[in-house]
């Protein structure tokens, strides 16, 4: 049977894509480190947002949500091949499966800017967390999707528009050939 972390769960503070950050991943890591087995922990402190190739994750969620992450990247890498009249198939990584994407990853795509693309992302990722939290409640699969959701909230924290659009510009400025 699978441990139940009731005092945990029921400590923590709700996220929402709508709100700021209410808690930092290490803050939350080491509330789990002292309540939490030690292979449970450790399990969790494992899960990276950016690292999708987790084929063998001990828990099923793990690998149902980096199997859903890494098809919609690749709906995005057929997206942007065609684009550019390129053969995907040299750049989708792992199996091809047959998620439900939708239409986010075309919106996301043909997004005004980089912040928009990736706020129908998150939205997308959220949804999907949403959904595979149901029928869990106080085990470690709960846990999981709120580590998952925290790290979607700690890199949208680090969003800056002014410093995004100073960036752009610089490299823009600098890729332009002169004129004189």
């Amino acid at each position: 049977m699978k441990e139940q972390y009731y005092y945990v769960i029921s400590s923590l503070p709700s996220l929402s894509l709508k709100e700021e950050l209410p808690i930092r991943k290490n803050n939350f890591l080491s509330v789990c480190k002292e309540n939490l087995k030690t292979t449970d922990f450790e399990m969790l402190r494992s899960i990276d947002l950016f690292e999708v190739d987790q084929e063998k994750a001990p828990l099923d969620i793990i690998r149902c949500f980096f199997s859903w992450e890494r098809e919609v990247r690749n709906a995005l890498v057929r997206l942007r091949a065609e684009r550019l009249d390129l053969d995907s198939i040299d750049f989708i990584r792992g199996d091809i499966t047959e998620h439900s994407i939708g239409h986010f990853t075309e919106e996301a795509f043909s997004a005004d800017s980089p912040l928009i693309a990736e706020d129908i992302l998150n939205k997308a990722r959220w949804k999907y967390l949403d959904e595979l939290e149901f029928g869990h409640y106080f085990d470690i699969e709960i846990l999981v999707i709120f580590f998952i959701k925290l790290q979607i909230l700690e890199r949208v924290s680090l969003f800056d528009a002014v410093q995004g659009q100073e960036k752009l510009n610089a490299v823009v400025t600098q890729g332009a050939p002169d004129t004189d």
